[in-house]
C-alpha cells in the first residue's frame, strides 16, 4: 500500500501529542480525488488528518469535508470502512449538541468498534470506546458512560497512546466528579494536567485547570481555592472556541458559586456580564448564563427575582431538557420557592430533583438534592402513621407530573393520603385514570394492602359482574372481600347495573353486603369513569346516592392535549420501558419529538405509548436508534403540521386607524384578537396557546392581563376537579 511508512510514523508521532508534525507530514501528501477514486492510501492519510482535527485542534466539522460517507467506501477494506466510521463518529461526539448527534455519533462509533475488533486493532477499539463515552456524555447517561470507560481502561493500559489518555483522563474526571467519586476525579484532573504540561498545550491546561475548580466547588472547598482554579481555567481557556465551551462553563459556574460564597455580588454580576458579551454568548450556552443569574439572585436572596429568570428562560423547555440539566434546575427552584417561603413548592421541586437524580444513577446529584432538603427550614414530614410515600411520581412508575396541570393532580392526591373516603377520578379514554388510581392507593395508609381492580364494561365472560365483584354466596370471594385492608378500583363504574348501583351504595354507607354480614369489608371504593355522570343522574340512568357518594373526592384527569410540557417526559420514558432488556439507549430526533409535542393525541397517554411502541419496531436494530421524523405514524405528521400555526382569524380586524385611535390601538386589537383565537382552539389551555403563539406561558399571562383577557371564558364545559 502507498504512503504504508509515512501513515506508520504518523501513528507514532500522534500517540505522542505531536500533532503539529503530522499536519506538516501529511498533508503535502493528500490529492484532490474522493471516493471512489481515492485510493485505500489516500482515505488513511485524510483519517490521520481528521483524528487531528476532532482529538487535538478541536475543529470537528473539519472532519466531514476530509472523510467520505460510510455508503461510499462499502466496497474498500476493513480497515478503511473502520477509519472513516470512527473519526466521522468522533466528530458527531464532538459537536454534539443535541440527542440527534449524539445518537449519530454512537452509530459510527459502534460501527468502528466492531470492524476494529474483527481485525484485531486494539488502538481502533480504545479510540472508538473513548467516542463512545464523549457522545453518553453529551447524552448525560454517565452510567454508560463510566461503564464504557472501563472497558477502555484495560485497552489503554497495554497501548502507549498519550493522546488517547489525554481524552481517558479528560472524560473520567468529568464522570467520576458527577457521580461524587471527587478523590478518583482529582487525580485524572493532574494527570491530566501533567500531559498538557509535557505537551505545553495551554487550553488543555485549561481544561485541567476547569476540572480542578469543578471539582472544588463541589467539595465545598474554600472560595480562595475555587477562584484560585477557576481564574486560571479562563485565562488559558480564552478567547472561547465552541469545542472549549463545556470548559468554560464548568470554570464559570464554579466562579460565580465562589464568589457569591464571598458575597461578592457585583463581581459575580460582572463575570457573568462579561461571559454574555465574549464568544459565549451563542444559543447554547444562553440558558447556562441564565441559570447563573438565577443563582446569583438566590444567593442574594432575591427569590422572586431568580423564580421569575427561571420561568422566563425554562418553562417550556424545562421538559425537553436532558436529565442531568432537568435535575439542576430542580434544585435551583426548590431553593427558589424554600426563600419564598413557599414550602409546599419547595419540597415538589425536590422531589422532582431526587427523582431525577436517582433515574440516572448520579450519586452526585442526589447528594446535592438531599443537601437542598437539609437546607429547607421547615420541611413537610411524611404522615407519622405511614410509611407510604407522599410523592406519586416517586410511588408509581410513569406518573409523569412536570405540567402545572398534572401538579395540581398530584397536589390533591398529597392533600387526601390520609382519607379513607372513596374516590371518583373523571377523564377521557387513555388520559390515565388507572394510573392515578394506582397512585391514590400507593400513597394513602393502605398502601401495604392489596389493589384489585375491577372493570364494569360489558364483557364476553360467562362470569356475570355481581359474582365478579361482590362473590357467590360466600362460595367464592368477590372482589370487594379480595380487595380487603386495601383499595378496589372500580372502572368504566357508568355502566354498573341498577341493581348493583344500590349494593355498592350500601357497601359505602357502611351497611354490610347483607343482613349476614358482621360489618362492612375493610376496602376503600376508587371508581373511574369517562362519562358526565351528573347528567346520567338527571336521565335516571345513574344512583343519584352513589353519584353523592363517589364524589366524596373527585379528581379529573385533563387530557394529554392540555398537559403537552408531560409529552417528552412520557415519550423518553416509553423509549426506555419498552425497548428490550439490555439493549441501548434509543434516543428521539428533535424534528420527531415537536411533532409529537404539536399533536392532539385524541387517544392521550395510551396512543402515545402505542405511538412508541410502534416506532420502537421500526428503528434500526443496531446500537443507539434513533426514533426519527419520518418513522412516526403519518397521521401525527399531519396533524402536528395542521396545529403549527394557527390560522388568522376569520373576523380579524382591518388595521384601519378609526377616529381618536392611534397606532398602539389598532396593534392591541389585532393582538387581542388573535390570541382570543388561539385560546378558543385550545379550549382556553394557557400552556397550549402559549406553545402555539410561540410565547413563555409567563408571557402568555402578561399579555392577556393588558389586554384584559380572561381564559376562563374559552374553556370548554367540563368536569371540574375538586375535593370534599
Amino acid at each position: 500500500m502507498k504512503h504504508a511508512r509515512t501513515i506508520a510514523m504518523a501513528t507514532t508521532l500522534l500517540a505522542d501529542g505531536r500533532a503539529g508534525a503530522v499536519v506538516d507530514m501529511v498533508e503535502p501528501l493528500l490529492e484532490s480525488a474522493t471516493p471512489p477514486a481515492a485510493s485505500t492510501g489516500q482515505i488513511l492519510l485524510r483519517g490521520l488528518l481528521a483524528r487531528v482535527e476532532a482529538t487535538h485542534r478541536d475543529r470537528p466539522e473539519r472532519v466531514f469535508d476530509l472523510l467520505p460517507d460510510a455508503d461510499e467506501v462499502t466496497e474498500l477494506c476493513t480497515c478503511v470502512r473502520a477509519e472513516v466510521a470512527l473519526w466521522r463518529g468522533w466528530a458527531h461526539a464532538r459537536r454534539a449538541d443535541t440527542t440527534d448527534a449524539a445518537a449519530r455519533a454512537l452509530r459510527h462509533l459502534d460501527d468502528g468498534q466492531e470492524l476494529f475488533t474483527s481485525i484485531c486493532n486494539p488502538v481502533g477499539r480504545s479510540w472508538a470506546l473513548l467516542g463512545r463515552a464523549r457522545a453518553y456524555s453529551a447524552l448525560e447517561e454517565y452510567g454508560l458512560m463510566r461503564r464504557v470507560l472501563d472497558d477502555a481502561t484495560t485497552l489503554l493500559d497495554r497501548l502507549q497512546d498519550t493522546q488517547a489518555n489525554r481524552w481517558f483522563h479528560e472524560l473520567s474526571a468529568t464522570a467520576l466528579r458527577l457521580n461524587g467519586q471527587y478523590e478518583e476525579a482529582a487525580a485524572h484532573a493532574d494527570a491530566l494536567r501533567s500531559i498538557a504540561t509535557d505537551w505545553a498545550d495551554r487550553r488543555i491546561q485549561g481544561h485541567a485547570a476547569a476540572h480542578t475548580a469543578a471539582l472544588r466547588h463541589d467539595r465545598g472547598d474554600s472560595p480562595a481555592a475555587v477562584l484560585e482554579a477557576s481564574e486560571t481555567a479562563l485565562y488559558q481557556l480564552s478567547p472561547a472556541r465552541p469545542a472549549t465551551r463545556a470548559a468554560l462553563c464548568r470554570a464559570l459556574r464554579a466562579r460565580v458559586g465562589a464568589l457569591c460564597r464571598q458575597e461578592r455580588w457585583a463581581d459575580a454580576q460582572s463575570t457573568l456580564q462579561e461571559a454574555a458579551a465574549s464568544a459565549l454568548d451563542v444559543a447554547a450556552a444562553r440558558p447556562f448564563l441564565r441559570a447563573q443569574q438565577a443563582r446569583v439572585a438566590l444567593d442574594r436572596e432575591e427569590a422572586e427575582a431568580a423564580i421569575s429568570i427561571l420561568d422566563e428562560t425554562f418553562e417550556r423547555r424545562l421538559p425537553t431538557l436532558a436529565t442531568v440539566r432537568r435535575a439542576g434546575l430542580a434544585f435551583l427552584y426548590c431553593r427558589a420557592f424554600a426563600a419564598a417561603d413557599r414550602p409546599d413548592d419547595a419540597q415538589q421541586w425536590l422531589q422532582r430533583a431526587l427523582r431525577t437524580a436517582r433515574e440516572t444513577g448520579h450519586c452526585g446529584l442526589e447528594q446535592e438534592a438531599l443537601r437542598v432538603r437539609d437546607g429547607l427550614d421547615d420541611p413537610a414530614p411524611a404522615p407519622a402513621h405511614s410509611s407510604a410515600p407522599s410523592d406519586p411520581a416517586a410511588a408509581v412508575d410513569g406518573f409523569v407530573a412536570e405540567s402545572r396541570e398534572m401538579q395540581a393532580v398530584a397536589d390533591t392526591l398529597r392533600r387526601i393520603q390520609p382519607s379513607h373516603s372513596p374516590v371518583l377520578i373523571t377523564g377521557e379514554r387513555g388520559a390515565g385514570k388507572r394510573l392515578v388510581a394506582r397512585a391514590v392507593h400507593a400513597t394513602s395508609r393502605r398502601a401495604g394492602g392489596p389493589l384489585k381492580r375491577i372493570s364494569c364494561a360489558p364483557t364476553q365472560t360467562e362470569e356475570p359482574l355481581d359474582a365478579k365483584l361482590f362473590g357467590d354466596n360466600g362460595s367464592a370471594a368477590g372482589a370487594v372481600h379480595a380487595a380487603q385492608g386495601g383499595t378496589l378500583l372500580i372502572e368504566d363504574v357508568e355502566a354498573l347495573p341498577a341493581r348493583l348501583q344500590s349494593s355498592l351504595l350500601r357497601l359505602l354507607s357502611a351497611e354490610g353486603l347483607s343482613s349476614e354480614d358482621a360489618g362492612a369489608p375493610d376496602v376503600r371504593i376508587v371508581a373511574t369513569t369517562t362519562a358526565d355522570l351528573g347528567a346520567r343522574v338527571e336521565e335516571g340512568r345513574f344512583a343519584s346516592g352513589l353519584w353523592d357518594r363517589l364524589g366524596a373526592i373527585s379528581l379529573h384527569v385533563p387530557p394529554l392535549r392540555e398537559r403537552r410540557p408531560d409529552i417528552p417526559l412520557l415519550a423518553r420514558h416509553f423509549l426506555n420501558e419498552l425497548r428490550p432488556p439490555g439493549s441501548s439507549l434509543v434516543s428521539i430526533t428533535e424534528p420527531a419529538l415537536e411533532a409529537l409535542l404539536r399533536y392532539n393525541w385524541p387517544g392521550n397517554v395510551r396512543q402515545l405509548r402505542n405511538e412508541i411502541e410502534r416506532a420502537l419496531v421500526h428503528v434500526r436494530s443496531e446500537p443507539a436508534p434513533t426514533v426519527d421524523l419520518e418513522i412516526l405514524h403519518n397521521s401525527i405528521i399531519e396533524g402536528a403540521r395542521q396545529n403549527r400555526s394557527p390560522q388568522p382569524p376569520q373576523d380579524a380586524p382591518d388595521a384601519i386607524l378609526e377616529p381618536d385611535q392611534t397606532l398602539s390601538d389598532v396593534l392591541a386589537r389585532t393582538e387581542t384578537s388573535v390570541i382570543e383565537h388561539v385560546l378558543k382552539a385550545c379550549d382556553g389551555q394557557v400552556t397550549a396557546s402559549a406553545e402555539v403563539l410561540g410565547l413563555t406561558r409567563q408571557g402568555l399571562y402578561k399579555k392577556m392581563k393588558r389586554l384584559d383577557i380572561d381564559a376562563s371564558s374559552f374553556q370548554a364545559s367540563a368536569e371540574v376537579a375538586s375535593t370534599s
